[in-house]
């Protein structure tokens, strides 16, 4: 029987993969049917992807119903609120590259920021619990607690490719990769992460690049600050960029 990694009681439930309501905000309620059509695609397979209940979005069972509702929900009503606010001003938050989470939340923010970075927490654990690997100690601990010291740590990145679409409709997970020490080949750090749209949200263990990741945030400032990156090759861009620019000639 599969255990859930939170409490250790019997997995009851699946936990989405891509939150269900960044499916619904972009997409809408299924079924994904005709020009509404849409596809998952990982490792190189392609699916289509029925609605936002697919198995496809979803992990294995791994919480019990408890952990999965009780517990967990305001973490994922605080990323719901989050996300909503972020692209309803996104000219300011690209202007600026901050994110000032007193706005996003009000007067509560301190509270609402600890929930939003246990719903990564969450996000983070689902992801290594997947790939057969223990969810560290002090992962697990931070989800009840209004306090906590934890390896883990949270940054948002922008997606500089993607904005090259005006209203890009991605949103899915980052791969989990496994850093090893070149002497002993032992595991000692995670980096994954998901993305909505141009908005990179990455969860990195015990692992620190040197990339312009944006600022190191572990639910301890009222501002966190927005890194950037381009993963398409040049070439790939200049195709991407001839498309786009073809589509807004030929507009009406």
């Amino acid at each position: 029987m599969n255990r859930c990694w939170i409490c250790g009681g019997p997995s009851e439930t699946a936990e989405h993969r891509i939150k269900k309501s960044d499916l619904v905000e972009r997409f809408g309620k299924g079924p994904y049917a005709g020009e509404r059509e849409l596809f998952h695609i990982k490792k190189g397979r392609t699916q289509r992807l029925q609605g936002q209940d697919s198995k496809l979005v979803k992990y294995a069972k791994n919480l019990c119903g408890r952990c999965n509702n009780s517990l967990t929900q305001p973490f994922d009503f605080a990323y719901e609120e989050f996300i909503s606010w972020t692209m309803a001003n996104q000219e300011s938050v690209l202007k600026h590259r901050v994110i000032d989470f007193e706005p996003v939340f009000g007067p509560i923010w301190e509270r609402k920021q600890r929930d939003l970075f246990k719903y990564f927490a969450k996000c983070f654990g689902c992801r290594l619990d997947e790939a057969g690997r223990p969810v560290p100690r002090d992962v697990v601990d931070l989800l009840h607690k209004d306090s906590f010291t934890t390896a883990l740590y949270v940054t948002f990145q922008v997606n500089e490719d993607l904005l090259l679409f005006p209203d890009g409709q991605s949103v899915g997970t980052e791969p989990l990769f496994v850093h090893k020490s070149v002497s002993t080949g032992d595991e000692f750090g995670f980096q994954c992460g998901n993305y909505y749209r141009w908005l990179t949200m990455m969860y990195w263990y015990q692992h620190r690049p040197l990339e312009p990741i944006g600022a190191r945030w572990v639910a301890d400032a009222k501002h966190v600050y927005l890194g950037w990156y381009e993963p398409l090759k040049p070439d790939e861009r200049s195709r991407m960029i001839a498309r786009v620019g073809s589509r807004t000639d030929g507009a009406a």
